[in-house]
Order: C-alpha cells, then structure tokens, then sequence
C-alpha cells in the first residue's frame, strides 16, 4: 500500500488585521512551493476540529486555512457575533492571498455560522475572493435565525448562546471569576453552565433570563439581541439580502429541506441571481437542497425517514472540489476564471419519490399556484368556503403544543416525526383532504392566508403541511409562525383589538414532496411550537417589560367564509 505524500503543517499562524488584532489560524497544504488555490474556513467552533478535513483538501491540492473568529479559542479581541466579520473575513482573504504559497485565489466554505460569515464578507468585495460554498446558512440573521414570523426561536438561540457561553469559561477561566451573578436568584450559575446540557436549558429559559449570560462573552452582544425583537436599523448590518447588489462571487449554496436555515439559503440563491453584482455572478449561482436538517449533508436518515441510497448519490467533498476546480484554479477566462458551470444551476431532492432533479429555475417555472381551503368540517380541499361556522380553540401559553420534528437546530430533534402524538391536543384544528386519487407534487414556497381573531390583543398562529399516510403516520414537511402584532410590519407592531378578524399570512418555507397516490395533504393550525418558538404570553406586553412573564389563555378563532376564505397555497408541478 502505497503511503500518503507528507503535508505541510502550521498550526499556529498569527493572521494581522487593519486594527491590529491577531486572529489564529492554521494552515495545511501539499509539500512543495505551489502556489496552491487556498480554501478559508472561519469558525467560532475552534480551528483544531477541522484537521481531517484540512488533510482531505491538502491531498486534493489545496492550502486549507482555519481561522477563530475574533475572540474565540486562540483569536484576540473580542467576540461580538457577526459584527466585526466582514473586515476580519477581508482582512483574512487579502492576507492568505499574499502569500508564496498561494496562487491569489481564495474560496471559503463552511456550514452554519461559518458559512454565514461568508455572506458578511462578501459585499465588501475582497479582491481574491474568488468563489464561495455557503452551506446551511441564512440571508438574514434577524429572519432566519434570531426570530422567525417576530417569534423568537427560543430552543435554538438559548442552546447556541449556552455551548458559546460554555466554550468561553473553558477557554478564559478569568472571565468566570468576573461573572457577578445573583447565585441565590439565578438558577444558572458559572460553575453549572459549564456542565448544562444545552438541550434541556429551553424548559426553564424565557426572553427576560437574558441576564444569565451578562459578562460571560465579555459584552452584552446577547442582551442586544434580546433587545431589539423587532426588524431595524440594528439587525440591517447582518441581513446579507439586502446586500447582494454588493456581492460578485460564484456561490454554491447548500440547504436542506428540515435546516434550521432553510429558506435562507434559498433566498440567498435567488437573491443573488436576480440582485448579483455582475452578469457573471448572477450566472454563476448553484443551489443544492437535500433531505437533511442541519448540516446533516452525506447522510440518508432525517428524523423518522430513511431517504434511501439516492440521498446518498451526492458526495459532499467531490461535490465542493469540483466548484472550487472549477473558479480556484487556471481557467479559460481572461481573469483566470472559467465560464459559469454549464449544467442546470438547481439541483433539488424530492421527497416521497426520493430522487434528485435538475431545474433551470427557483421558484419553478412551471408551479401552479393552487388553493386548498380549510373547511369548517375539518377537511381540505380545492373547493373554496362559502358560508361556514368557525371553529376556535383556546390557547394557554403555560402549556403548549410541543415541537415535534421540523426546521430545528442540532439541539433538538429535527427533521420529519410521525405527528400522532400530539393527536390529543385540543389546541389543534386540523384540517384534512381526501385520499389523493393520483400523485400531487408540491414543490415551492407554502403560505398560508388565515382569516381569524383573538380574545387577546396579541398571540401567535401556527401552520403545520403534513403527508398523511395510507397507516396513518403523518409526517411534517414544512410549518411557520405569525407573531399577531407584526401582521402589517415586522418594524411596526399593531396589537389587535380583541374579537375582530383579521387577514394573517404565515410563510411555511419551503419543500418539495411527492404526495403518492391514497395519501391525504393535512394542514394543522394552533398557535404554539415550544420550544421552537417562545411561548406567546398573549398580554402584549413588550419583553422585559414589568408585565412580561404574566400569562393569559386565548381564544383564537378561524373562519371559513366567502370572504373570509382561509387557505393554503401550494406550488403544484404538473406531471
């Protein structure tokens, strides 16, 4: 057996900012001068977790790059997320760049947060920014990952602000000694957080135990999250959508169907083939989603579901070597860089046939936008109401629906569940068609158009898209949640005048499933999702306010009227 060609390490590179700090990386590459094309991951995970895959691009050719992020692990300064990582990701690019062994070109990768610093930095250009692989990543931390509908996504952003937290009194055994907790009134004191189980901290955290968290990253970048529960001048800096006129990189974007950040990655595509800079790179997007939750990529099994071994068809790092191949290394082009890859620049994986499709588009060309109505009966289907009695149910947010699969995070179950347990819930109104008496893919967008009212001035509605099957199970595909008050803006909140109706539109993300033939389509409403979400007090009182961490139980109601025609709009592909 023939051994392995030895590789050159560094494993502690100082990298130089504008300001001075010094961030920490290390660098791996083929034994000899080069110049290679440099592949960047910057990471608040520590660099050192990344050496198999720093060995894998070396052997493919490549100086692989990890960096910490600003205050993270062995990087000075300070940690404030997002907020210093378009000059420190430019400062990075133009520095690797300069390098003997580097080529000039330099791409970045990276899933998560990693792959969210990639859209920071892009705007601002970097000269040798040559391509990018933005993996499970949002277009906007406000949007997709801080709050979702104006609900704060509760499991997530309290788990991640922990294992954050954890990693800093580890690392900075100072910064612990600093914390000045009330220890007889927090339930979370520095010593326990470092032994907390992240999954498990959302069953006792609320938005007003922000203050748990004071001192342990050294500012108050937490509280200033917490803070700012609507869309603004804040949250601008770090939502990327608004920036792709700036940007001009190839990008391949990778999401799938139950991440956490799903439709950001694909608002994140069609951003920039609509918005890029340049004719060149709008042409030269790609968008891959996959059934996975959460950088899951490689792997056949999402929640419940074996996807079979077509899930499989898709190597991961083949996938990435043949982008950056293509823009990383001498081209055909004047500027060194190839032509925009000729194939279809969407690759999509249906679900129910289990099989990947190219398109030419997103949304797809050929979707027929196609109501189902929710009916006073309970059932669902084409036919629109006309005159029907609502239906209500009440709300307590002291006991919730629980979350059971969909869009989640690592930290808790994510991807598709069998439904049934909650099936005793009287906080549910489901509404179901008919066995399907043909195929029906639904491929696209979902919204929902509801028509309802509240006893309270504020509250949340809910949306489930469910695959019935022949047995029974009933799978999740995709949900959403509308915070009542942000109905008109999510910059402007309204509370509603208890009793009247008003129109609600709740943005399901995105799928594409293939109902089989004697499956039904079901569409669950309420108006919780906890952990996933936070609890809706239903009082209207702002967060940290006096009033916030009273609860009231509401009784919301939904209406199937001709006027008041509650519905589902499903993107139907003909076949």
């Amino acid at each position: 057996m023939t051994a392995e060609p030895p590789l050159i390490d560094d494993e502690r590179v100082s990298i130089p900012l504008r300001d001075g700090t010094l961030l920490a990386a290390s660098v791996t590459r083929p034994l000899g001068e080069g110049p290679f094309p440099c592949v960047l991951a910057r990471t608040p995970y520590d660099r050192t977790n990344q050496r198999a895959n720093a060995e894998q691009w070396a052997r493919a050719g490549y100086a692989f790059i990890r960096q910490d992020v600003r205050g993270r692990f062995d990087s000075d300064g300070e940690f404030y997320p997002f907020r210093d990582d378009p000059s420190d990701g430019e400062d990075t690019i133009e520095w690797i760049a300069r390098q003997p062994w580097s080529n000039g070109r330099v791409g970045t990768t990276g899933a998560s947060h990693v792959g969210t610093v990639q859209y920071l930095a892009a705007p601002r250009r970097p000269e040798h920014l040559s391509a990018a692989i933005p993996e499970f990543a949002p277009a906007s931390v406000y949007h997709y990952w801080w709050y979702q509908g104006g609900a704060f996504r509760l499991s997530f952003n309290a788990s991640w602000a922990v294992m954050l937290a954890r990693d800093n009194l580890s690392h900075f055994p100072k910064r612990m000694e600093a914390l000045e907790h009330d220890r007889e009134q927090s339930w979370v004191t520095p010593e326990s957080m470092l032994a907390l189980d992240e999954r498990t901290w959302f069953q006792r955290w609320t938005p007003r135990d922000f203050h748990l968290l004071d001192g342990v990253f050294g500012n108050d970048w937490f509280d200033d999250f917490m803070r700012h529960p609507e869309y603004g001048e804040f949250w601008r800096p770090y939502d990327f959508a608004t920036q792709h006129a700036e940007m001009d990189a190839p990008m391949l974007h990778i999401g799938g169907w139950y991440d956490t950040f799903l439709q950001g990655t694909i608002d994140s595509y069609t951003g920039m083939r609509r918005n890029g800079r340049s004719e060149r790179a709008r042409e030269a997007q790609r968008l891959i989603v996959g059934p996975w939750k959460h950088v899951n990529w490689g792997q056949r099994e999402t929640g419940e579901i074996d996807f079979g071994e077509s899930a499989l068809e898709l190597d991961p790092f083949e996938t990435r070597r043949e982008w950056f191949d293509r823009w990383l290394r001498d081209g055909d082009g004047e500027d060194g860089h190839r032509d925009a890859d000729p194939q279809p620049p969407v690759l999509i994986f249906v679900m129910g046939e289990n099989v990947w499709r190219a398109e030419q588009t997103w949304p797809l060309d050929r979707a027929v936008a196609t109501p189902y109505y929710l009916h006073g009966d309970g059932t669902l289907s084409p036919q629109a109401p006309v005159e029907e009695p609502p239906l209500s149910y009440d709300y307590d947010p002291a006991d919730p629906v629980l979350t059971l699969g969909g869009c989640e995070w690592v930290n808790y179950p994510s991807g598709p569940f069998d439904q049934r347990p909650l099936d005793s819930r009287d906080d549910i109104l489901r509404f179901e068609s008919a066995p399907l008496d043909g195929d029906l893919e639904v491929t696209g967008q979902i919204v929902v158009r509801l028509f309802a009212s509240s006893t309270a001035p504020d509250t949340d509605f809910t949306a489930k898209l469910i695959d019935v099957h022949p047995d029974g199970t009933a799978y999740n595909l995709c949900d959403g949640i509308l915070r009542a008050r942000y109905r008109e803006s999510l910059e402007r909140p309204t509370l509603m005048q208890p009793g009247e109706v008003y129109e609600f539109e709740i943005d399901l993300w995105s799928t594409s499933n293939l109902f089989r033939r004697g499956h039904r389509i079901r569409l669950d409403v309420s108006s919780s999702n906890f952990p996933r979400f936070d609890a809706n007090p239903n009082t209207g009182a702002e967060r940290f306010s006096e009033a916030d961490g009273e609860l009231r139980v509401a009784s919301n109601t939904v209406y199937f009227e001709r006027d008041r025609p509650s519905h589902v709009v499903l993107p139907v592909i003909p076949r």
